[in-house]
């Protein structure tokens, strides 16, 4: 049994993490029922019927007359019951009955408590994977739209703005350079749609645009599209306008 002796004690005690229920006897030497109580505690802490969700700590009232006022402890021995700090049951007098039901229910009560924390666990888990699955799903359907954008045609362009009105200048040079090679090709304006923007630097592992794609495959951007049609072969390999 723990000793009690100051309001900053009491005040830890009852709202300290640990066992469940924090019991405190308000209790003063001369009087015969708090050395009763005392004997009892020190048998049902070894009857296992009662649990162990609870501590107990011993206040001596006549020295702590402020807190046995603002308790309204009237009578010697009093036992006060707390849980999270809050004042849940009391019990005035010796009455060893009482004290056995009230270590009873503190044991349901942390039962129930621990069951409430693991069912909030499990919500918050399953709650958590669901949003990961979420993700997970609208990922996987980005990559599909971004499979089909690429393969819409067989060379397709990714760049900023339009053939007609290209909005940088290497997507500007880009187009320059495949027109100047009569291909024929497909343009999708990734300054229309952040979530392809963002996208398609992950697909496809090449952070910067414009990106130009052959058959489905990456071919790069303006440096490496620049250096392949240096090779005739590339080129003759490229589909052509008509």
């Amino acid at each position: 049994m723990q000793a009690i002796n100051t309001r900053e004690q009491f005040e830890d005690f009852i709202n300290s993490e640990g066992n469940f229920t924090k019991i405190v006897l308000f209790s003063a030497s001369w009087s015969e029922a708090c050395t009763d109580y005392d004997k009892l505690i020190l048998e049902l802490k070894d009857e296992k019927e009662y649990g162990t969700d609870y501590e107990i700590g011993k206040l001596a009232a006549e020295e702590n007359e402020e807190m046995a006022k603002e308790y309204q402890v009237n009578s010697i021995p009093t036992i006060l019951a707390f849980q999270k700090g809050k004042l849940i049951d009391r019990i005035e007098g010796f009455i060893p009955t009482k004290l056995k039901e009230l270590l009873i229910k503190s044991t349901f009560d942390a039962i129930a408590a621990k069951k409430e924390n693991i069912d909030k666990l499990r919500e918050t888990a399953e709650k958590t994977e669901g949003e990961e699955k979420s993700e997970e799903k609208q990922q996987e359907e980005l990559n599909e739209r971004l499979k089909r954008l690429i393969n819409k045609e067989r060379l397709t362009l990714f760049m900023k703005g339009s053939p007609t009105e290209p909005k940088c200048g290497f997507s500007q040079q880009i187009v320059k350079l495949l027109k100047a090679h009569n291909v024929q090709f497909w343009t999708f304006d990734i300054l229309l749609d952040e979530q392809v923007r963002q996208g398609l630097k992950i697909y496809s592992d090449w952070p910067t645009y414009p990106q130009l794609y052959l058959d489905g495959e990456l071919l790069g951007g303006i440096d490496v599209v620049r250096e392949e049609m240096k090779d005739p072969a590339f080129v003759e390999k490229l589909p052509k306008l008509v």
